[in-house]
């Protein structure tokens, strides 16, 4: 076999299955495969049981017989479908307890799906004496460096803070036997491929790689070429339809009434979870405060929160404490969170494939799940785009919103940035846009600080034709912002 034909095949669709035996009933439902069945240590699979999971998915099926004859991998597996067992129940069978070095190294693209990685190790190891390191950013580095002063077998991590410590002397890999990367397009996405490639320069090259991922772009191709050994793919992914059991609706409305569809949703659904996605920080700052202030237990997920507080929120989430989580995009994938009733998209992604894994954060592991999406005008091409090209069945409700909703005149749409020079209408500095008359662009006539500026006439902040800092600037004189953020809010 030529060197690449294992590449020439990743983007394609699995080979149809064999033909019905005839002699065999149709009506007789096939027989679940049992963890029994597969080459797992003793030890692993009693602990399997004792934590509950009996019938393997299908990746885990696939994966787990290849992993223990300690072949390198390429997993290709839509999101929620057990990806991190069928990587750490073969790797804990074959760690040695008795050895403080590390054995085996993870790696995550977030701090969010490295905790919980680790802490699926942590079970699966505890009882065979395997100790596990949570090696992340964001939180100070003593108890991480306690965790592997201790002997760690395993280290599951993010690539800048493992990188860090490998630089630092804090942590060696010579003795790594077993390497996973872990949703490795969407490190490709956030930058870390670099970084990821300088960590495998640290290991043995006789290591047995371990990649999963959901799509595989040219740079993790090239990254399998160069650091992986004959690997064997295994591909459960129907190609984009990968989420049958989600009912999924959209919904005509204008952007500001979007808040208060979201009111009746919850009203109507107050014991049940859900998952509402904004494009940007600002969108999941400002309806987390609308949500929050009139009562409802919402919580927020976004890129500018410190390591405890994410870790507080998903807790709260899974707890079943904070009944809805506002997030970007950082929570689209990844996330192991289970009986999520619903996902709504508030604001709709650019990309086919972000739509598709956001709403793969309900209907996970087969169970059903129900997914909604808003459309304003301006989404109306991105949408068209998405219902092509996923070939989705997505049917239409209708909504109107409640008597007496009006556009609060303060509010002021972050989901598209930059702005396009010379707009108008809803773009940034547009005359009569978002923030008001003037100059047809983010800076209106010809600066930042000239006449019809951000925070220029008409615009989010009132009166004034001044500048940033003007007469009608973003603090001063006119009408402010909105009543809900007069004050401070108190922590939760």
């Amino acid at each position: 076999m030529h060197s690449d034909d294992f590449l020439s095949g990743l983007n394609q669709p699995p080979p149809p299955p064999p033909p019905p035996d005839p002699k065999s009933d149709p009506d007789e439902p096939s027989p679940k495969a049992c963890f029994s069945d597969l080459p797992l240590p003793g030890p692993v699979l009693d602990q399997l049981t004792a934590l509950g999971f009996l019938h393997p998915t299908p990746i885990q099926e696939l994966t787990i017989p290849v992993a223990m004859e300690g072949i390198d991998l390429i997993g290709k597996a839509e999101t929620g479908t057990g990806k991190t067992l069928a990587f750490t129940s073969p790797i804990i069978g074959q760690l040695d307890s008795e050895r403080v070095a590390v054995q085996a190294i993870v790696l995550c693209p977030t701090r969010e799906l490295a905790q919980q990685v680790e802490e699926v190790a942590v079970a699966l190891g505890k009882p065979l004496g395997i100790r596990v390191a949570l090696v992340v950013g964001g939180v100070h580095q003593s108890q991480q460096l306690l965790q592997l002063r201790r002997g760690a077998q395993m280290v599951v991590g993010t690539p800048g803070r493992v990188l860090d410590f490998l630089r630092s002397g804090k942590i060696r890999l010579g003795w790594v036997e077993h390497v996973v990367l872990d949703e490795a397009d969407r490190m490709l996405d956030m930058g870390f491929i670099d970084d990821v490639s300088e960590i495998l320069q640290h290991t043995p090259p006789e290591r047995q790689t371990y990649l999963f991922s959901a799509t595989l772009p040219p740079k993790i191709k090239t990254l399998t070429k160069k650091f992986m050994r004959d690997p064997q793919v295994i591909s459960t992914i129907r190609e984009i339809a990968t989420v049958p059991d989600i009912d999924q609706q959209f919904i005509r409305c204008d952007d500001w009434a979007k808040k208060y569809w979201v009111h009746q949703l919850l009203d109507q659904n107050p014991d049940e979870t859900c998952i509402i996605f904004c494009n940007t920080r600002r969108a999941v700052i400002d309806l987390d405060r609308d949500l929050w202030g009139r009562g409802y237990p919402a919580g927020s997920l976004h890129g500018d929160h410190n390591q405890e507080r994410r870790f507080k929120v998903l807790e709260g989430f899974k707890n079943k404490q904070i009944k809805t989580l506002v997030a970007t995009d950082v929570a689209a994938r990844g996330l192991d969170v289970e009986a999520v009733a619903r996902v709504v998209n508030f604001d709709i992604p650019d990309e086919v494939e972000t739509y598709v894994h956001r709403i793969g954060r309900t209907g996970r592991a087969g169970a059903a799940g129900e997914a909604i999406s808003l459309i304003d005008s301006r989404d109306r091409l991105s949408w068209d785009r998405i219902r092509t090209e996923t070939g989705f069945p997505i049917g239409e409700s209708t909504w109107t919103p409640p008597k007496g909703a009006r556009p609060d005149p303060a509010q002021r749409s972050y989901r598209r940035s930059p702005a396009k020079p010379g707009g108008s209408g809803p773009y940034r500095g547009g005359g009569g846009g978002r923030s008001g008359g003037g100059g047809g662009s983010r800076s209106g006539g010809g600066s930042r600080s000239g006449g019809g500026s951000r925070s220029g006439g008409g615009g989010r902040s009132g009166g004034g034709g001044g500048g940033r800092s003007g007469g009608g600037s973003r603090s001063g004189g006119g009408g402010g912002n909105s009543p809900r953020q007069g004050g401070r809010r108190p922590s939760r």
